[in-house]
């Protein structure tokens, strides 16, 4: 390994941006699975758990 690399406060990545897609790409994935759980009260709730 000729290096390591860390991104400290979202220097180099966007953290909530990447989680939302990430939410969203989950969310079209599952749907047919998820009772009527609209995507507003998934991302949401997602969002409320992840805590950082």
């Amino acid at each position: 390994m000729r290096a390591v690399l860390f991104d400290l406060d979202g220097t180099l990545l966007n953290r909530d941006a990447s989680l939302i897609k990430f939410v969203n790409d989950q969310y079209e994935r599952y749907r047919h699975k998820l009772n009527p759980v609209s995507k507003e009260r998934y991302l949401s709730r997602f969002i409320e758990l992840d805590q950082r």
